[in-house]
Parts: C-alpha cells; structure tokens; sequence
C-alpha cells in the first residue's frame, strides 16, 4: 500500500529565499529559480512592497531586464534577469549576480543595495562573443505596488490606480520615471524613481505598453516593440526605463546601471525638482565595485520552459459545424468574434479567439454550485479565465478567507503559476495551454477548445447544482497525449499566509486540503477540508506536490499540487468542499471519485437558473431581443454580487455593502417575486444596525465571521435600509416585518446583542439618528463621511459636519414619505413623519437649490447668510457646475414639481448625457499629482476610470428611472443600450469591445492620464475618444437593470394587490411580449400592443 504524505503550504521563510539587506531597510529577496521574489522597505512603521507581484517559486514575477540584439526588423531579446533568463546566480551579503551567454552576448547583470541610501543598482554588462558587430540596448521592467502587502494583495489593479507616475528627464540620466502611491500607507506615502546612468532613452509606466494582451499567449516580449516614451495610468503600474542603443564590436562589452530610489513617505506629489534627489542618487552608485563570486544553476521549473500553446482560429466551415443555430452575432467586417448559444430560457456565450487576443479586459467568469438564494456555507464557487486559468481562488463559504486555489494575479498572463493549469506534452516538450480556439461560458460551466495540429483538446469545468462540487473534463480527439495539471494553493486568504495542511494519498489518487488551525479559518471550522479526486484513475500516472512541475522530480517546498497522466485521451478530477461535515466530505468525495456525470449538475444548475431568471422571455424586436440575450447573465451577475460577493477584477469581497444590498439585490429579488430571500436580506440588515450610535457599518461580514466589518459608513448609508425596508412592504403588502425581532450590533466589540427589538423600533432609532444629524437650524443631514459617490469623500475634516449632499436629501425626504405611507396604511400613525418630509422639501428648496439649480453639495459656515455650493454653475471652489445624482433623485423622489424636474432633466440632457452614457459631473475634479484638498480619491486616483472616469453604470441606470418618470421613453432604451454588452458596441459608435455576457460597472473614456482628460475632455463628449468597458459582474448594477427594464420600461410594478403593466416604450418598439413563470403560475404579458 502506497504510503500517504503530507506537507504544509509555506509561509515566505519556507520558500528557500535569499536575501540581501541594506542599512536604510531596503531588502530584496532571490528565488530557488533564479528569479526575485521582490524588493521591500523595512523600518519601525512597518513592511512596504516596491514591488507588487511577488515572485513564484515556478515562474518568477513581472520584473525583468533583458537585452535587445540586432537592427530593427531583425532584432532578438536575450532575457538577462527573470523567468526566461538562462543564466546562473550568485548571492553575496549586498548583491546578486547573474550571468549567461546565449545568440552571441554574454550577459552579466548584479543587483546591488547601496549601503545606506535608500538606492539600488542593476549593472548591466553585455560582451560581443560574435564575430560581426550588432546593435544593443538594455530595458529595465520594474513592477511597483509601493504599499503594504495586504493592500496590494488584495487588488493589485486598485493599488496600481492610485500610482502616480511623473516622468521626466534629467540632464545626465534622460528619462527618469517618480511614480508616488497616493493612497495613504500607514499615513505615508512611498514613493521610488527608476532611471538609466548612462540616460534613459525612452520609457514605459504600465506593463500593458510592452507585455499587454498579445502577451497572453505569446509569452514572450515582441523585439521590435519599442517603448512609447508616453505614462499611461493604468491598473498594472510597472515602470520600464530602456537605454540608448550601442553598436558592440566583436569582444567588446556595454555597461549600463539602472537606479531605483525609495522614499518611505513623499509628501507632496512628483514634480521636477524631484530630480535633484537623482544628481545624488547618481553620485551614491560610485560606491558600487564589481566582484566576481561562484556561480551556481537555480533550479528551472517545468512551467518556466513550458511555452504557451493557443488553439488555431477555426475556419467558417469549422464554426458551422460546430455552431450551427447562433444568435446575437458581432463581427469585424466579416469576421465572426462572439455570438450566443440559446439554451431555452438560457443561453452560452461564445468567444473566438480573435475577440480575446487585443482585449485588455481578458474573458472570465465566476460559476457557483448549488441552489442557494443567500450567502451560506455550502456554495462553491470559482473563477476561471479564457487565456488558460481553469480554476482560481476557488472558495466554498466565505470567499476571502477560504480560498483552495490562488489567484491569476496580472490580466496578461505574464505570472502563469496562479490557479490550476494545464500543460500538454508535444514533440516540442511541455507546453503550457493558453488562449483557446474557442471559449465557451455557460452560467455554472465553462468550455475551452484547442484545436492543435495534430488533435482537438477540449477542457471542461462544470459547478454542479446539487452539490458542493466542481468537476473538471479533459477529452481528446486525436493521439493521446499527456497532462500536467498544476494548482497553486492558498487555504487561507493569501498566498504565504498560512500553514495549511495537504495529505496527499497517492494509492488512492487523491489530495486533502485542510486550512491552518492556527489561523481564522482553522479556529472558525476545524474541520472544513477540500478533497481532490479523479473519477479516471487508470489515466493518472502520478498525484503529488511541486516535485511533479520540476524535471529532476525533487520536493521543493512550494505551496502547489500536481497530477501527472500517461498518454490519454480522458481526465476526469474533481473538488468537493465541506466545512462541518468531514464524514460528509469523504462520502462525497468517494461519489465523485466514483464518477458523476457532469451532465447531472448542469440540469441541477439549469433548473436553479430557470427558477432565479423564472424563465423569463422576452419577444418583440431589437430592443427586446438584446435584453433578452442578456437577462440570463444579469441574473447570473446578480446572485454572484449577493451570493458569493467578489468580481472579476474585485477578486476580495466575502462581505455585503450595506448601501449595495440594499439596493441591487433588493430590485432584483422582488422584481422577480422572490419574497422569501428578501425579507431575510432586510432581517439581517437591521441585526447590522449598531444599538447606540443607530447606524450601520459601510459593510459587514455575516456569522462566523460577523464582527469582521467596518466601524464606519458615508452619510447616506443610514437612509438604505429604510429604502429596501420600504421596497419589500409596498410589493408585497407585508407589514408583519415591522413586528420581526432582530438583534443589534454592540459599537464596542461589534459583537450581536441578546436584546431583541422589532425592526419598527429599529427604524424609530435610525430616525432619531437622522434628526441628530441635521445642520443645526436645517432639516438637511450632515455629509459625514461621503455619499454614493465614494471619489468625493471630504478631505476636509470640517466638511463631514457642515457639508450636506444634496442628493442624500433627497434620498432621505423619499424615504420618508414612503414610510410615512406604509405607517399609514398599517393604521400606524406617519403624520409625524409626513410632516419632517415637508420641512425636509422646504429646506431643500431654500437652501439646496439657487437660480432654479439644485447643488451637489451645500457647505455651511456658522454664521453665514447662506452656503457656498459646489457642483453648482456659482460653483468657485471646484469648477463643477453640474451634478448628476441629485437630479437624478430629486425626480424620481417627486421632490422637484414638473417645471423643476424639465429643467434639470434639460440640464442633464445638455451637460451631462454623452455618446456612451450619462456622467455624474459635466467635468473632472482637478487632478494635481495626487495630494488632497477637497475630495479624496477624486484627486488622489491616478487612473481615469471607474468613478474616476465619471460614468458609473450603476447612477447612470437610476437616471433610467428618472427617464421613465418622466415618460421618455427614446432615453429609458437608450441607456439600457448603452448598459448591455450584447449590444453596446453597436448602439454606441466609440464603444470599445468588451465581454458580452459580464455587466460592466462603469464607461472609461480611455484617457492615458487624469491631466489629459482634463485638457481633452471635449473628446469624450463628442465621443471621439474610446469608451472601455470597466470592472465586471461585482455590483448591485445587475439588479439595478433589471428593476429598470421590468418595473420602469415595462412598467410591471408590483403592489400587495396584484402586478400592473404601465410600460414606457418607443413609438416603434411595440409589441413586446414577455413569457415568464413564477411559483409554477405561467404568465403572459402584451405591452405596448
């Protein structure tokens, strides 16, 4: 009997890292494999990263360096430093040394830390060993995080948005990138400078200029590319500094030395007369003397030698057969790119190859297991990627803190060791499966297609709808070859964060995952464990750790498992979760081992999606028909945002927003009669509600994990409960809720009360709240910490108690009227309330609105005659003359009469509409480098997007709602057009491309900097520069659409007594005919006939 083994995950110091450290804290640390882990700043304050991604024991990081040989148009690059480098290495007490000979250079290249400054060197050294001259120059790529390694971690894009890059060129060294991190580290703000010695001669700031989409597949870096010497703020910061070209003669070498400056805490944002701190850099590298030391060969992993392999695009003929019945075609002139599968109520989405290749967005999806309406324990979920991530941060509960599986941290596939791989052995040798023929997304699978040269390669992961199972397919036709399946582990939150146990019992043909019981996870289920198994064991020749990913099979420690087959043309394996039940686990494991047809979990999961979409069909023309393509995967969105809480770009989350389930979740349940789920959002929310300061927290985690949450919240976040408390009773006539008992949160110790009290006298509290909170002599409530609009936050202290946002108040007067009428219905009183809503309309008026235009924020000064207005045409402080959300609810809330709510309606239609949708502001905040003055993120976020970028798909949808109010019904179909990704491309001319079957949450004119959107900005209003699609699926966007389309554009509003159709439609656009089932009662309706 084979013996089981067992290893735990590593933490860092299990890795086998060499380090060297300076006197000023700066470290930097070398893999096994040659390649950095990373570079860091150590002090008393704390830990900061230089770099973000931190290397891989298989395949390195981002950061490299290499050379350039040749003349243009016969140029070759010779990797000096990282994954592809064929070099040895030296480690000293202040350097390490690489060195190599390859295509006629022999290469030597040495890290050094200055002794004392905050100063590092890579000296270069490139020797002719040719016969002939050529060409050369040498190119430094650096990613950069400069921040504290949970922050970066969590989101690497968000880190790299709030980088500010500022090159420049100094009179020795050319061109110098400063980039600063303007999101406060510990209450610094770090900051490091890359240059050349011998001058810098062109540059980069985001990996996306050199290692960009093409990268995914080809996974080597284009010679002829040449750096464009232009910053581009976007979400993977990596500076890049490329020296002058030589000509080498035969025996003769080129030295260089690229710098990195580190400063723990720069104040004021980069600027030139930061250049002076390179004169003294300069003057410090004198202190660097070459030395010669022993070499030695780090061990090369199977992966790092494994090129991508990408499926052939598919001929026309190719497509037909495959794909015959295809609907909701897009095309490049005459080239196919995606189109959908109809599958019933349901459809897939299917992409070529072709789409994906120049997307900087790559294609992904999220599939959950189960048929859980809530968040629970038991619902599996994972994400997968088109570019080849089968698998990744693959969770059953809680998303963050139970990860299996690790994360695709970079969306180029320039790190190729996160989540579960495959690579295929060829003649060639090993290959590493990349960007696919075709990719097919289902709601709970996903379907990658190869189509090689010598056979088809499909690959299959399915979540099942009945348990907490994911099952994966491999199937060839063709020659049977072999695989080499790898999965980067977590067991925690984080890589390296813990010390999770793997038992891998290779007789059996099976590994147990089991979390750390020191850590939160292990002390919170003690036994949870995921268990992999193979329903085709005579396919696998071997199941073990990272042994099987290095050619001389020897353990290396890396936190990674492995499953080897023999030539095969079929693999089946699957992962089931449990975090109670381990007898429960092993007897589902034992089911799947035996096999389970993977079509049994898609009925399971087709039959939870007809009842969450209750089958709902829509008919009636191209307005129609796109909605209806796209409604499966609105659905499908939404219960990820409320089920499993994360996204494609936003991988952490695990936790509700209190303003977000409020909303999204809230319109998307009771739009489709699912009472039951929302009642028990509302109960749980209330149970949120803190007993003595009687508002919530910004978010929070439910139990086990329930005092995880924020102590904080914006000043608008108190009024959505009583919003979605207000939804559910006027759809559902449903007062007994006010009677449910429900706990309270203690403010101290965030822990649940004893004490119960009916959720009427937790809104008696949240009211009493709200009257603490107005503006002394006002019915208008204080700003506090900031409103939906999470970019303007106040930097000010004093603005959180003087400032008021106008459309909060508004928000709270709806609020209040509603309420006011459920109190009054139910025989319960009101008139007191009715009464605070009219003072509250007065207050407005008089102080929130001037000249016939309402303000986005009114700033009180005790003693003033009236308040200074921003966001308002008197507007002196920020320039912002129009506000969107405040409009926007001063309609819908019915607190503007019809003249007022034209007017601003004519206001938003002039300033504020755009070809690609409707911006919150008619213009950017200022942006100077990053230090804040008024507004936080507003002025300190480096990228253009998201909020940043104006259009948040989200506020852009609730004027969707003010459209319909209104009765016009050219603009509710318009912005539901420019919200679909089935159809956005073609509605809106600069639309760029984007996934068709993900809701984007915001429309980023695709500015390369904030200073350019301000000088440019005519161009995103004539629509002359592209529009991006932006981060995908985590939002309460999904549920936003749907109350837009069913409630507002179909007006099929529901009320205690029964549905009613009060449909907004274009003259043209009717009939429209929806087919829908709910609770087994089918249901036909005819709008607009």
């Amino acid at each position: 009997m084979t013996a089981v083994r067992s290893f735990e995950t590593p933490r860092e110091d299990g890795l086998g890292l060499r380090r060297i450290e300076s006197g000023s804290g700066v470290r930097a640390a070398l893999l096994p494999n040659g390649c950095i882990f990373g570079i860091e700043h150590r002090s008393g304050t704390g830990r900061t990263l230089i770099t973000q991604i931190e290397g891989s024991e298989l395949d390195g990081g981002i950061g490299r360096l290499f050379l350039r040989l040749g003349s243009p148009g016969d140029r070759q690059v010779i990797e000096a430093v990282g994954s592809e480098a064929r070099v040895q290495v030296a480690v000293g007490d202040d350097r390490f040394i690489w060195e190599g000979e390859g295509a006629g250079v022999r290469h030597r290249v040495t890290l050094w830390l200055h002794p004392e400054e905050r100063l590092w060197l890579w000296h270069v050294e490139a020797t002719n060993t040719r016969a002939e001259p050529f060409a050369c120059d040498a190119t430094l790529v650096q990613d950069i995080g400069i921040g504290g390694r949970g922050f970066i971690m969590s989101n690497e894009a968000y880190a790299s948005q709030y980088i500010d890059h500022h090159p420049a060129r100094h009179p020795a060294a050319g061109w110098v990138v400063m980039s600063r991190q303007n999101l406060a580290q510990g209450g610094a703000y770090p900051w490091v400078a890359h240059g050349c010695r011998e001058g810098g001669a062109s540059f980069a700031t985001d990996a996306r200029q050199l290692l960009g989409p093409e990268y995914r597949d080809a996974g080597r870096i284009d010679p002829e590319q040449d750096l464009p010497g232009a910053r581009l703020q976007h979400e993977v910061a990596c500076p890049m500094i490329r020296s002058a070209a030589v000509t080498l003669a035969p025996g003769e070498t080129a030295v260089w030395s690229f710098f990195g400056i580190f400063d723990p805490d720069h104040r004021a944002a980069s600027g030139d007369t930061d250049l002076g701190r390179i004169d003294a850099a300069l003057a410090a590298l004198d202190a660097f003397e070459p030395r010669e030391m022993p070499l030695t060969a780090p061990a090369r992993s199977l992966l790092q030698d494994a090129a991508p392999l990408a499926g052939q695009p598919l001929t026309a003929d190719a497509i037909d057969a495959r794909y015959p019945a295809r609907t909701a075609e897009e095309r490049d002139g005459s080239r196919l790119l995606s189109f959908f599968l109809a599958e019933g109520a349901l459809n897939r989405h299917v992409v070529l190859r072709e789409k994906e290749r120049p997307l900087p967005r790559r294609h992904g999806a999220i599939v959950r297991t189960g048929q859980g309406m809530l968040l629970d324990e038991t619902t599996m979920c994972t994400t997968v990627w088109m570019h080849g991530v089968f698998g990744s941060l693959l969770s059953v509960g809680n998303t963050s803190f139970h990860r299996l599986f690790s994360a695709s941290r970079d969306p180029y596939n320039i790190t190729r060791s996160g989540g579960l791989r495959l690579l295929i052995e060829t003649e060639g040798g090993w290959r590493l499966l990349a960007e696919p023929s075709v990719f097919e997304i289902g709601l709970s699978d996903c379907r990658w297609v190869y189509v090689l040269d010598d056979r088809t390669v499909t690959v299959e992961v399915v979540a099942s709808g009945d348990d907490p199972a994911l099952q994966w397919r491999l199937a060839v036709e063709g020659t049977p070859c072999r695989f080499l399946v790898s999965g980067g582990i977590v067991l925690g939150e984080r890589e390296l964060d813990s010390s999770g146990r793997v038992e891998i019992d290779a007789g059996r043909q099976r590994i147990a995952f089991r979390p750390d019981p020191a850590g939160l996870w292990g002390k919170t289920y003690p036994d949870a464990v995921y268990h992999l198994v193979t329903a085709t064991p005579d396919a696998v020749e071997a199941i073990g750790g990272d042994e099987l990913l290095f050619a001389d099979g020897t353990r290396r420690g890396g936190g990674f498992v492995a499953l080897r087959t023999r030539p095969t043309t079929a693999l089946e394996f699957s992962v089931v979760g449990v975090l109670a039940d381990p007898e429960g686990a092993a007897r589902l494991a034992d089911r799947y081992a035996a096999g389970v047809p993977l079509a049994d979990g898609l009925a399971s999961a087709a039959r939870y999606w007809t009842h969450v979409t209750r089958g709902l069909r829509l008919r009636g023309g191209a307005n129609a028909e796109a909605v209806d393509t796209f409604f499966p995967w609105v659905a499908q969105n939404a219960m990820i945002h409320l089920t499993v809480p994360h996204g494609l770009e936003q991988s952490g989350g695990a936790a509700w927003g209190t303003r977000d389930v409020c909303q999204g979740p809230v319109e998307f349940l009771l739009a489709l009669d699912h009472d039951g789920p929302v009642r028990e959002i509302i109960r749980t929310v209330f149970a949120q509600q803190f007993e003595a300061r009687g508002d919530w927290p910004q978010w929070f985690m439910l139990e086990p994990y329930g005092r995880i949450r924020d102590r904080h919240s914006h000043g608008d976040v108190i009024i959505w409960p009583l919003k979605a408390l207000c939804d559910y009773i006027e759809a559902t006539g449903d007062v007994t809720l006010l009677d449910e008992a429900v706990a309270w949160r203690n403010d101290e110790d965030l822990t649940a009360t004893t004490r119960h009290d009916p959720i009427s006298a937790h809104v008696e509290k949240l009211l009493a709240t709200v009257r603490d909170r107005f503006i002394p002599d006002t019915h208008l409530i204080r700003y506090g910490e900031g409103d939906w609009n999470d970019s303007l936050q106040p930097a000010d202290p004093n603005m959180r108690d003087w400032m008021v946002s106008s459309r909060t108040v508004a928000l709270l007067f709806q609020q209040l009227e509603r309420y006011a009428a459920v109190l009054a219905r139910a025989g319960r009183g009101g008139d007191d309330l009715a009464a605070l809503a009219e003072a509250i309309r007065t207050d407005f008026d008089r102080w929130l609105v001037r000249d016939g235009t309402v303000a986005g924020y009114a700033l009180f000064e005790p003693g003033a005659a009236e308040p200074e207005l921003l966001l308002h045409p008197s507007d002196r402080r920020t320039g912002l003359h129009y506000s969107l959300l405040p409009m926007t609810q001063g309609i819908v809330s019915g607190l503007f009469d019809a003249e007022a709510a034209l007017h601003h309606q004519r206001l938003v239609a002039g300033h504020l509409t755009f070809p690609d949708g409707i911006r919150l502001m008619d213009k950017p905040v200022a942006y100077h480098g990053g230090p804040e003055h008024i507004f936080r993120r507003a002025e300190s976020a480096a990228f253009f997007g998201r909020e940043i970028g104006l259009l948040y798909i989200h506020a852009h949808l609730r004027h969707g709602e003010a459209l319909a109010a209104l009765g016009e019904a050219e603009g509710v179909w318009q912005v539901l057009a420019a919200a679909n990704p089935v159809v956005v491309a073609d509605r809106v001319a600069n639309a760029a491309r984007r996934q068709r079957n993900a809701y984007f949450s915001s429309s980023d004119a695709a500015f390369p900097d904030r200073y350019s959107a301000s000088a440019d900005w005519q161009l995103a209003r004539l629509g002359e520069i592209a529009a991006d699609g932006g981060w995908r699926i985590y939002s309460s966007g999904p549920g936003l659409f749907t109350n837009l389309f069913l409630c507002h554009a179909f007006g099929l509003r529901r009320r205690p007594d029964g549905r009613r159709a009060a449909p907004v439609l274009p003259a043209g656009m009717g009939p429209v005919t929806l087919d829908w089932e709910i609770d087994g009662r089918p249901e036909t309706w005819v709008l607009g006939a």
